[in-house]
């Protein structure tokens, strides 16, 4: 298999499925089109790889023919600003602006990070079966990062109680992902976000303080919550908080900040020397760039 599988575009098979699925014929002839033009660049003598490139062919002819009636459902989104560039930018402007123009500087991540991270998901997953089950999964539905959030959009449109996991909202140009997205029956929306920590730091009160303005700008009064769950002292289980309240008062500060770090992004290389910041509150994974500058 090793041959061809890097021939294969699984992300836009993905989304094609999708776009099917829901009645975006354009959307999905387009995706089958991209996949099966880099099929075709596979030059071996296994099967496989030609017998999928004979399906895609009838597939792109056979939705063709209903492409004029579809829907335009899912559309590509641009953004400039994320929750984790606006949470770095918090920590140092000088890490926003690597992490968006020199990501080939980050120092590869350690074995001891990855398996954190790892224990971070799988505490996000447990929270979500036990308390939010059998939501849908945008990342694991889409397949292509930048469909995310017009996906999102599909799904809130029903008038129908959703549940929603990294549910994916762009506004002013700026994407962010909730953890749990409720919308309810009366419309209204609640947020919750999973944290692998037992206590609320700064950093994760910059990262619920951006996602909190995002949310109040699509939803506006219909957010009625925004919550945190934080992982207990008890092994295996853990608190929930609503912290509208509290968010509701940081948002002329991160609406500030937030401008600021538009303007960070329209310049150079901010010209900043290594102190506290580099380690505060986390690591920074561009140490070893700064330190060869110096």
């Amino acid at each position: 298999m090793s041959d061809y599988i890097n021939y294969i575009d699984f992300n836009a098979i993905k989304l094609a499925d999708l776009a099917n699925e829901i009645g975006d014929y354009r959307c999905a002839v387009q995706n089958y089109s991209k996949a099966l033009n880099r099929l075709k660049n596979y030059q071996g003598d296994r099967m496989q790889p030609i017998m999928m490139a004979s399906d895609l062919v009838q597939k792109i002819e056979k939705l063709n023919q209903k492409a004029e009636s579809g829907k335009s459902l899912l559309k590509f989104a641009n953004w400039s600003l994320t929750k984790s560039s606006y949470v770095k930018g918090s920590q140092c402007i000088k890490y926003l602006f690597l992490d968006k123009f020199k990501k080939q500087e980050k120092t590869p991540i350690s074995e001891e990070k990855r398996n954190l991270f790892d224990k971070g998901h799988s505490f996000e997953n447990k929270v979500r079966e036990v308390e939010f089950p059998n939501g849908i999964n945008i990342k694991d539905k889409v397949g292509n990062f930048a469909y995310f959030n017009s996906y999102t959009e599909y799904l809130l449109n029903f008038k129908v109680k959703q549940i929603l996991y990294e549910a994916t909202i762009i506004e002013k140009r700026i994407l962010v992902m909730c953890d749990v997205l409720i919308k309810n029956i009366d419309e209204t929306i609640d947020i919750y976000e999973i944290k692998l920590n037992k206590e609320l730091n700064e950093a994760i009160m910059n990262d619920l303080s951006i996602q909190y303005w995002i949310c109040k700008e699509r939803f506006g009064d219909k957010l009625t919550s925004f919550n945190v769950i934080l992982n207990s002292q008890n092994e295996g289980k853990w608190t929930i908080r609503d912290l509208k309240n509290e968010l509701a008062e940081r948002q002329r500060e991160t609406k500030n900040r937030i401008d600021e770090f538009f303007q960070i992004l329209k310049g150079k290389e901010p010209n900043i020397k290594m102190g506290e910041q580099c380690n505060k509150p986390y690591e920074c994974e561009f140490i070893d760039y700064c330190k060869n500058k110096c």
